[in-house]
């Protein structure tokens, strides 16, 4: 009897419980749906560069692959940093009402994705937009080249002779040349051909170039390409006395169709110490297990330019 008063007693204090308790989870669960923020979404689409004076700059060809994106609010003085994405992206954002949107171009420095870098040599796009919950906001960033940088140099293979023509690899018959046979733009690409006969090239600018890194800050080199084979690039150091240091530290490897790399030379030229400078790159046909494993081949280059403030 006991046994079962004990029973009856735990099964009332359950449904009294359950009584008590269902209303109170069905308000919170009702206060959730009620409060929960709807977002509006973003969408940005890649990036567009734009000429200012092509006297100056050169070509436009681009590669920015991200966006560095933040929010600015003067009114509720507040700033947002949505992050670092890959463009194109669409996201969601909780904010309403008017924003000033702030995008800054990325590149994969070195062609490195793990070195995603603000280009420093193009503008932030900025512009004011209008936040709703649940609309779409699509956005074409646009940006030009910065007013206060410098092209130490601009290789566009257009006009007589070319910057790279001093031979380092004791072959004449190894050499750039200007060539309509496979053109990025305008009328003249850079060609190098190689063979099992001919078959390394190592060349440098014909001109030694002069920095003040503590003034000059970044330095970059642009390059649009096409290679069959793996391509080096790098500087030589000469010192006072005419001696040399070279350094080859950037690589590309083999691509069919023209692209485009921004190397970061920064650390190359302000830790060497001396401030005279040629460029250089080197390119030669593989081997495996002593044989070529081309017959041939072909590199083409267009739009070589060195940029520093």
């Amino acid at each position: 009897m006991l046994k079962q008063n004990a029973l009856f007693f735990k099964e009332l204090s359950r449904a009294a419980f359950t009584a008590f308790l269902l209303p109170v989870v069905l308000l919170l669960v009702g206060c959730d749906k009620e409060d929960e923020p709807v977002p509006a979404y973003l969408t940005i689409e890649p990036f567009e560069l734009k000429a200012t004076d092509l006297a100056v700059h050169g070509s436009i060809s681009q590669k920015i692959t991200n966006a560095s994106i933040f929010l600015l609010n003067d009114a509720l003085k507040e700033s947002r940093s949505i992050g670092n994405v890959a463009l194109p992206a669409t996201i969601p954002v909780l904010a309403e009402g008017e924003w000033q949107l702030n995008i800054d171009p990325v590149i994969k420095a070195n062609g490195n994705s793990y070195y995603l870098q603000i280009y420093p040599f193009y503008n932030r796009f900025s512009t004011d937009i209008t936040f709703r919950p649940n609309e779409d906001v699509i956005v074409k960033p646009l940006t030009t080249y910065r007013d206060n940088i410098v092209f130490e140099f601009i290789e566009d293979f257009e006009g007589a002779g070319h910057l790279f023509q001093i031979d380092r690899d004791d072959n004449p018959l190894t050499f750039i040349e200007n060539s309509q046979e496979d053109v990025f733009e305008g009328q003249y690409s850079g060609k190098i051909a190689l063979d099992t006969a001919n078959y390394v090239i190592v060349a440098t600018t014909k001109t030694a170039f002069q920095f003040t890194p503590a003034k000059d800050g970044k330095y970059f080199m642009e390059v649009n390409y096409k290679t069959q084979v793996p391509l080096e690039f790098g500087v030589i150091a000469v010192d006072d006395q005419g001696g040399e240091l070279p350094n080859f530290e950037f690589v590309v490897l083999e691509k069919e169709e023209w692209s485009k790399i921004y190397f970061d030379m920064t650390e190359l030229i302000s830790t060497s110490h001396i401030n005279r400078f040629t460029f250089v790159l080197r390119a030669g046909i593989p081997s495996k297990n002593g044989r070529f494993t081309l017959n041939e081949a072909k590199i083409f280059l267009d739009n070589i330019k060195l940029i520093h403030f």
